[in-house]
C-alpha cells in the first residue's frame, strides 16, 4: 500500500509537469522555468514543518555550525547525507535568530559528499536547468547547494550567502 501511495504521489506531482511540457508552445527555457518553481514551491511544501525548531531538532537535526555570517546556524541531519539529492529531503535546514533572538527557519541546504577532492566531477543533478549554484566546501568534501526558500536573498534563491542574514 505504501509503494502504491508513494507511486500516485508521484504521478500527482509529475502529471502537471507533463502536461505544461506538452501544452506549452513557450521555448525550453520557459518549460525549465515552470518547472523549477514547481519544484521550489514542492520543496517549500515538505520543509513547511520546519518553521518550528523543535521539530527539526525531534527528527535529529542538530544545529552543527553555531551562527555563521550571512547563512545563519546549519542544523544537519547525518543520516540523510548519503550521496544523493532528494528534493523534498535537505541533509541541512538553516536557521537565524529574529530581533528576539527566536530561532527562524531561513533556508535548506543540501550537501553531496565528494570522494576525492582532486577530482570532484560535475556538480550533482539539483534542480531542473542550471540556476542552481553548487558550490565545493573542501573543508567537508562537499557539493553544496543552498536554496533561500524562507527569508528572500537578493542575491538569488540559489546564492551561497544572504547579506539580509545578520546577528
Amino acid at each position: 500500500m505504501k509503494s502504491r501511495n508513494y507511486l500516485l504521489k508521484r504521478i500527482s506531482w509529475a502529471l502537471p509537469i507533463l502536461l505544461l511540457g506538452m501544452a506549452c508552445s513557450e521555448d525550453d527555457d520557459g518549460v525549465t522555468m515552470a518547472i523549477w518553481e514547481m519544484e521550489v514551491d514542492q520543496l517549500t511544501a515538505a520543509t513547511a514543518k520546519y518553521t518550528d525548531e523543535n521539530v527539526a531538532t525531534n527528527e535529529g537535526f542538530f544545529d552543527a555550525s553555531g551562527f555563521v555570517p550571512n547563512m545563519g546556524h546549519h542544523y544537519v541531519l547525518p543520516a540523510r547525507i548519503d550521496g544523493t539529492f532528494e528534493l523534498e529531503n535537505p541533509e541541512i535546514i538553516l536557521y537565524a535568530p529574529d530581533a528576539n533572538g527566536t530561532m527562524e527557519f531561513v533556508a535548506v541546504e543540501y550537501a553531496v559528499p565528494i570522494e576525492d577532492l582532486d577530482n570532484p566531477g560535475l556538480p550533482p543533478e539539483g534542480f531542473t536547468g542550471d540556476l542552481d549554484e553548487w558550490e565545493i566546501n573542501p573543508n567537508l568534501s562537499q557539493w553544496q547547494l543552498h536554496v533561500w526558500i524562507v527569508r528572500e536573498n537578493p542575491n538569488g534563491i540559489f546564492a551561497s550567502t544572504n547579506p539580509d542574514i545578520a546577528e
